[in-house]
């Protein structure tokens, strides 16, 4: 589905049934859109981890990890070779990776970073999304290696979801920037939430499109004074334009 589509299924819905979609809703939908909910391999996935770490405890690899929820909600976080907070120049790299493959790509990025000493943070989770892994990469320089690598190594076709639309992507992996407090994601969320309101507000869904969105996240950046947001909204613009205008590589 691209952002077009996407966006107009969302009037179209608030159109036919009133409701009203808060950011939160947001999230959740290009979390999972495209995506059956899965949590079979949340055991597995969780074994495989602590199995990992078990190994890399006795070894010289410096790491730090992270773990947030529980059961079938856990999400994990592990970095590599990090002494502080990424920059604005740090880059994700989502890797939708279709769910049952969840174990095999992730022992295979963790031996990359590990591999090629990469400032990293990895984010997976144990239950199936549309960003089952998520990279950030300290040094942008890193990123279009990695992407080869799996370009080479895998079969990206047949291993991948579709990430949600607002991310571009290169060879079906995804790539974005953000300020590191707030994520792209909820960038996205919260500036849809305000444009569908506005649109709403004025009785003018039929005007919804991919332009008029591009059109509306240029002036809310113009108007936007907290320095942090208005580079992840800046960062949405370039990501949009890239993806209507097909040039994603040009981001890195």
């Amino acid at each position: 589905m691209g952002i077009n589509d996407f966006l107009k299924k969302i009037a179209r819905d608030i159109e036919s049934n009133g409701r009203e979609y808060k950011k939160e809703d947001f999230y959740y939908i290009l979390k999972y859109v495209g995506i059956k909910r899965d949590i079979s391999l949340a055991l597995d996935i969780e074994a495989f981890y602590q199995e990992f770490l078990n190994h890399l405890k006795s070894s010289l690899v410096k790491f730090e990890i992270k773990k947030c929820g529980n059961e079938e909600n856990i999400t994990n976080y592990i970095g590599f070779y990090i002494d502080k907070k990424a920059s604005l120049d740090a880059i994700k790299v989502y890797f939708p990776v279709k769910y049952e493959y969840m174990i095999s790509v992730l022992k295979s990025v963790f031996l990359y970073i590990i591999r090629n000493s990469i400032k990293a943070q990895i984010k997976f989770h144990v239950k199936a999304t549309n960003e089952n892994i998520v990279i950030k990469f300290y040094e942008s320089k890193d990123v279009l290696p990695f992407i080869n690598y799996c370009s080479t190594n895998f079969i990206l076709s047949d291993l991948l979801e579709n990430s949600n639309p607002f991310i571009p992507n290169i060879d079906g992996l995804g790539i974005v920037k953000d300020n590191g407090i707030i994520s792209y994601n909820e960038t996205v969320s919260i500036i849809l939430s305000e444009y569908f309101m506005l649109v709403k507000s004025e009785n003018n869904l039929e005007r919804v499109s991919d332009l008029d969105f591009l059109d509306y996240i240029i002036k809310r950046g113009n108007i936007e004074e907290d320095e942090k947001f208005k580079f992840n909204i800046k960062a949405l613009e370039e990501n949009i334009r890239a993806i209507l205008n097909h040039a994603e590589k040009d981001l890195i």
